[in-house]
């Protein structure tokens, strides 16, 4: 799981910890080809759950929000490797129509031409992440689907094809969240903590690793 890819770290704590540089994705990816990893979808990975693993060691790179850096920084970077990634885009970030309120009067967003230039590449999947990044275990059931729904439908109708990977925004769920989700069909969901994907794993509590730069 990761955030941001900057050419310069913030200095406030609780924006450098979403924030890596390219040397140090470049760094890492090199590390886990050196030792002998494969870099998979998450649709792959999806698979896997359901088939068995093809890969006894994989990666799968994961950025959510959806900031406009995933697309100048991240991607080029991404693409020369070959390196399959998905983006969980929180759809009222998407040119900057609410703000990220962890980054006072910045627009950091993707726009919908970025978005879709990124999901033109079988290298990107696009996956939901809601509307406006809430808490959803502290909203009803009501609140809930609309935050869910609206974002999957309205990257659908952006992107012209169903989405079907979710990310719970601060990780936070509880049974209602997934009754949603199951609902709406999504393949995946994944949370923000658990450590490596094993086989077994429900496919709708997916574990993430959460890399951060030192």
């Amino acid at each position: 799981m990761l955030h941001r890819v900057v050419e310069q770290r913030s200095e406030k704590t609780e924006q450098r910890e979403l924030e890596v540089t390219p040397e140090w994705l470049e760094q890492k990816i090199l590390e886990y080809k050196q030792k002998g990893y494969a870099f998979v979808s998450i649709n792959d990975v999806s698979l896997f759950q359901v088939s068995g693993f093809k890969f006894h060691r994989f990666v799968c790179v994961t950025f959510d929000d959806g900031y406009r850096d995933n697309y100048t920084l991240a991607y080029p970077l991404l693409k020369r490797f070959g390196v399959p990634f998905t983006i969980y885009v929180t759809t009222g970030f998407i040119d900057n129509r609410l703000p990220m309120w962890w980054y006072p009067e910045q627009q950091l967003g993707l726009s919908t031409v970025e978005l879709k230039a990124l999901d033109a590449d079988p290298l990107c999947t696009i996956g939901a992440h809601t509307v406006s990044h809430p808490k959803l275990d502290t909203l009803s059931y009501e609140e809930q689907s609309k935050e869910i729904a609206a974002s999957k439908l309205e990257l659908e109708r952006l992107l012209g094809h169903p989405v079907q990977h979710f990310s719970f925004p601060h990780g936070a769920h509880n049974a209602d969240t997934l009754a949603i989700c199951r609902e709406l069909g999504f393949k995946t969901n994944v949370m923000a903590w658990g450590g490596p994907v094993r086989l077994g794993n429900n496919r709708f509590l997916m574990p993430r690793m959460n890399m951060k730069q030192p």
